[in-house]
């Protein structure tokens, strides 16, 4: 087995589990592969993660470090923990070797993860696994958008914002925002408002192979978008943003996955 690693920048706790990992893989005779950035931290030879040629990728750090990854590549992800919180993870720093060895001896499974496949007047964007999101870029200024599901009109509505989150991001911002926690095997997204000036608004679930479309309907370029907090476009009036189900979903390693008993833990 080849695996990639991928760290939290200026980390250096996570580069000392790099170490611990990587010695113990090649005390096992396994061969691995660092990612160019982190490998430049740990001065060694690396590569460009989205050339990393590997069986799968172990991203050390928290949330972000896998969301980062999820975007540049398609190989299956293990996240460590070593952040203060992170849902897409249930190993930790302390378990890491322990994890790694049954990884070795085949004791784990793939799991999928739904992602968001967003265009802009038809151009694709990168995939999103937790979500997309229009917001105003001046402070105090709230927009209009227009929203619809399919060929069907929803509303025009004045937020300061619209999320739209896949289940796995649905204990990220859109909760924040009051929306709901959607189990992962759930087929849906969910459409969520950001300081919506409507007491009507309201988060709404809908199909993941659906196509969600948001029309910016103030002149003017003060929207952004921004998905999963990595990529950012700036739109503008009568931009049409569509978001659907990506054909690409994430892929993670997992062992002992409980989604619930992991949201009773992030969330106490």
């Amino acid at each position: 087995m080849r695996i990639g690693f991928v760290s939290k920048p200026d980390c250096p706790r996570c580069l000392e589990v790099i170490r611990l990992l990587t010695s113990f893989l090649r005390s096992n005779g396994h061969d691995f592969v660092i990612e160019y950035g982190t490998a430049k931290e740990m001065k060694t030879d690396g590569e460009k993660v989205d050339k990393i040629n590997a069986d799968l990728i172990i991203t050390v750090g928290g949330d972000g470090t896998a969301l980062w990854t999820v975007q540049k590549t398609k190989l299956p992800v293990l996240p460590i923990n070593v952040s203060s919180l992170a849902f897409l993870s249930e190993v930790t720093s302390e378990n890491a070797v322990a994890s790694v060895n049954n990884l070795l001896r085949g004791e784990y499974r793939i799991e999928e993860r739904a992602r968001i496949k967003t265009t802009v007047n038809s151009k694709r964007l990168p995939d999103s696994l937790n979500e997309a999101v229009l917001k105003t870029m001046i402070m105090s200024k709230i927009r209009w958008f227009g929203i619809y599901l399919d060929n069907d009109f929803i509303h025009n509505i004045r937020a300061d914002g619209i999320i739209i989150a896949t289940p796995t991001g649905s204990t990220s911002y859109s909760l924040s925002v009051g929306g709901p926690i959607l189990d992962p095997k759930v087929k849906g997204f969910i459409i969520s408002y950001m300081a919506p000036f409507s007491l009507s608004a309201r988060s709404m679930v809908v199909p993941s192979q659906s196509t969600i479309r948001a029309v910016t309907l103030d002149k003017g370029k003060s929207i952004m978008l921004t998905l999963d907090g990595q990529e950012g476009v700036e739109v503008g009036f009568h931009d049409e943003i569509s978001f659907t189900e990506s054909e690409y979903p994430a892929k993670f390693v997992r062992f002992n996955s409980d989604f619930y008993k992991n949201t009773r833990e992030k969330m106490s």
